[in-house]
């Protein structure tokens, strides 16, 4: 219940910062510019709060309904309020140059990516970097202890790596043990066990850490995936100290996704109570190497709404996470790597929205949903950085040419100095009102399919 508390807290507070700089931007230029802004709104719809401080032009105020914000300026299509009636046309944004005009729209976008890098800069500078390691923690008296495995054991696992043709394009997928300590990177898998037999069919059981708040529990990460057909490689593993010289397989190209994580739909989805047995590697403390056959696990299958849910007992192993020590420049590189990826996740997104339509985006409700997982499960180096992903979002979507938005009077402010004609005040008003009333419907649609993704419902349409 502090949690969810908490995370509800962090989430109005984190969107509402995000707001707020966006809108700080348009008035800080604004104001810098000498434009008339009446109004400096955080939210839309029935104001909660106003106040205008003694000798401000421009009023601060706080609308129930908080998916965004505003700020009134002079010459944005109300000349008939009559708070502007007595302010001079030069004081107006269509009064102004055009650069000026266009410094004045891009502000907020601008500030949205300032603070998208500044936050990211602080989850690299401001926290330790939390690395996942092999190094198992064994539950006294649990399944995996009375199999023999000790504290400080280390998982020995398969990792995918990408084969790549003549042309660059993934054909398939080879396997190779990793004896890397740690892994820091959330978006490694690994490969547990290539040959799970259920009903009759071959699985490969997968595993993703999970979370770096406490040490990862084994069985919250695995995932089993079907449909996979195998053939052995001509190319060999070299002799090592663990003997692997026959580990290479892959995917046929017949049943080769491009990213084996994207084989979502192929996950197994269990009708009844089931068990399945998987074989573990471990290196032990003196570095040996061991193998357990046949390690139990069992399956409970609950219904969330119509969705079936897999849950997994916990066998007694979990992983022991550790601080890594980096150096400044590796912060510096990580950061810039870090905002990089980052923006190219958003613009990949947004194709994706164009060829996957509505299901693919995620509003209010999903974001604090995700936010507040981040937050139950990571450390808040993790947060930030989810944080700074949405301020990249929110600075890329308002650049977009959508009546409404930034991006549309950033467009007809360029088409107006091109061709040196005014765009009519009431088309732009109305091209306006209905871009938002648009985004208003929008929003909702993605508001309810938020809600049936997180009850499981938008699965079975």
């Amino acid at each position: 219940m502090l949690d969810t508390i908490v995370s509800i807290i962090l989430f109005v507070i984190s969107f509402a910062v995000l707001i707020c700089i966006h809108e700080a931007g348009h008035l800080s230029m604004a104001k810098l510019f000498k434009v008339y802004c009446k109004e400096y709104s955080i939210g839309f719809g029935p104001a909660i709060y106003s106040k205008k401080k003694e000798g401000h032009e421009t009023k601060f105020s706080i609308r129930a309904v908080p998916f965004g914000g505003y700020v009134s300026m002079y010459g944005e299509g109300m000349e008939d309020d009559p708070d502007f009636k007595d302010i001079p046309k030069e004081r107006s944004l269509e009064g102004i140059k055009k650069w000026k005009k266009a410094i004045i729209l891009s502000a907020g976008v601008i500030l949205n990516a300032v603070l998208a890098f500044i936050l990211i800069f602080i989850s690299n500078f401001a926290f330790p970097t939390i690395a996942y390691t092999r190094k198992a923690e064994v539950t006294e008296n649990s399944l995996i202890s009375n199999l023999g495995v000790k504290e400080d054991d280390r998982m020995q696992f398969l990792y995918p790596s990408s084969l790549e043709d003549e042309e660059g394009k993934v054909s398939a997928f080879s396997y190779y043990y990793t004896d890397s300590e740690k892994v820091i990177h959330t978006d490694s898998f690994f490969i547990v066990d290539d040959n799970v037999w259920v009903n009759g069919e071959p699985y490969v059981l997968t595993y993703i850490f999970t979370g770096n708040k406490r040490n990862p529990v084994f069985t919250e990460g695995i995932s089993l995936y079907k449909g996979i057909k195998y053939s052995e490689l001509d190319n060999k593993l070299p002799d090592d100290e663990y003997g692997l010289k026959d580990v290479f397989k892959s995917w046929t190209e017949e049943n080769s996704p491009e990213y084996f994580p994207n084989f979502a739909e192929n996950t197994l989805v269990f009708e009844k109570d089931d068990s399945f047995f998987i074989d573990l590697t471990f290196k032990d403390s003196n570095g040996d190497i061991k193998s357990l056959q046949d390690v139990r696990i069992d399956v409970q299958v609950t219904k969330k709404s119509k969705k079936t849910i897999n849950t997994f007992d916990n066998i007694g192993l979990s992983f022991k996470k550790e601080k890594v020590k980096t150096s400044v420049g590796q912060k510096f590189k990580g950061t810039f790597q870090d905002y990089g990826s980052a923006a190219g996740a958003v613009f990949k997104g947004l194709g994706v929205l164009f060829t996957g339509g509505i299901k693919n985006m995620s509003g209010v409700v999903g974001i604090f949903s995700a936010s507040a997982t981040l937050y139950a499960n990571y450390t808040f180096a993790t947060y930030l950085y989810f944080w700074g992903l949405i301020s990249v979002n929110l600075a890329i979507f308002n650049l977009l040419p959508f009546p409404g938005l930034d991006g549309w009077q950033l467009l007809v402010t360029a088409i107006e100095g091109i061709t040196r004609k005014k765009v009519p005040m009431k088309a732009k008003s109305i091209m306006s009102l209905i871009g938002l009333a648009l985004l208003f419907v929008l929003m909702g649609f993605i508001i309810v399919f938020d809600i049936l993704r997180i009850i499981g419902v938008w699965y079975e349409w």
